[in-house]
């Protein structure tokens, strides 16, 4: 915190305006009611401080103090102005204080929402202990939330950042969105399914299967874009609307149905199901994003974007690399 008093350094205005410079001046004086006192605290002669409080009065159009041989004293209206004016530049040292420390991430929150049933263990783990440590005095707060909730916590200013499927975040202008990831969809079966360990698996094998999904309120993004994935697979099932995505494996998982879920999702550690991907180009390529509000600027929002892009290319860069090897090593 700055100590009431203490005013950074300012460059003047245009000449007839007073600056704040005149006001530090004017307060200086108040408080030590000595030209003397006040022009050694401020480190300038005595005459350049007297031009300026006279300059100071003459653009007011009214006295600001008494002089006499003996004692300064303010007048009515510099006692006024010295209250009025203490406001005025304590708020604006605080805020000068608060850009500057903002702006190095020394300090503030940021709060991350995640979707609920993302794997984060590819990207997040490492780029998020990489800014805690860089930034130690930035509280991180992390947390999840069904599909459809993570937009309107960037609305209603909960969070600052969601990760979440890009498709739910189509039409809204107010968001800005970085993609960060790729997902593919595919099929969570029951592991004692028949077609579990069938691999180029493609829905129409699926035809017959009775389906569970999120109902439309839940996510109305969600819901389109599974019944178009169907449709396109020229399907058209049985589907069991759920509240929860708990809810869609707790149906595949004791056997009763099949779901559309992504190679993204944390399902695929559940040892009762199977994923196989969707034999259809419609199925891959699909954007996982960050996304924020255009309005909100907490700094700690670009500090944290600006890591997680050089994790990012880190990881594309290490798959690039991957991919060449395999190419030397059976070309």
């Amino acid at each position: 915190m700055i100590k009431k008093g203490e005013f950074p350094e300012l460059s003047g205005q245009a000449d007839g305006d007073m600056t704040f410079n005149q006001i530090k001046y004017f307060l200086t004086v108040a408080e030590c009611l000595s030209f003397t006192e006040a022009a050694k605290r401020l480190f300038i002669t005595q005459p350049a401080l007297s031009r300026q409080i006279g300059a100071m009065e003459e653009e007011l159009g009214t006295q600001l103090f008494l002089r006499d041989r003996k004692q300064l004293k303010l007048t009515p209206g510099g006692s006024l102005l010295y209250n009025r004016f203490h406001v005025i530049l304590d708020y604006y040292t605080q805020a000068v204080y608060d850009a500057r420390t903002a702006n190095r991430g020394f300090e503030g929150k940021l709060r991350i929402g995640f979707l609920d049933i993302y794997d984060i263990s590819e990207l997040f783990p490492a780029a998020i202990r990489e800014f805690r440590e860089k930034y130690p005095k930035v509280a991180l707060a992390l947390e999840r939330y069904p599909l459809g909730e993570l937009p309107q916590k960037l609305y209603d200013g909960s969070l600052d950042l969601v990760l979440t499927y890009g498709f739910s975040l189509f039409d809204r202008a107010e968001l800005v969105v970085s993609n960060v990831q790729k997902f593919t969809s595919c099929i969570m079966l029951p592991a004692g399914h028949p077609l579990a360990q069938k691999e180029d698996l493609c829905l129409a094998d699926l035809a017959g299967e009775r389906f569970v999904q999120l109902e439309e309120s839940a996510s109305e993004e969600g819901h389109r874009f599974i019944v178009n994935l169907l449709e396109k697979g020229g399907i058209h099932p049985d589907i069991l609307f759920v509240h929860k995505m708990e809810d869609v494996l707790l149906w595949v998982q004791t056997g009763n149905a099949v779901a559309i879920t992504s190679n993204r999702t944390i399902e695929k550690q559940n040892a009762h199901v199977v994923l196989r991907e969707i034999q259809m180009e419609e199925a891959r390529g699909h954007d996982v994003a960050m996304a924020w509000h255009k309005s909100n600027y907490n700094p700690a929002i670009a500090l944290f974007m600006e890591m997680l892009e050089q994790h990012c290319r880190r990881q594309e860069g290490s798959a690039a690399a991957g991919g060449n090897e395999k190419e030397q090593e059976f070309g």
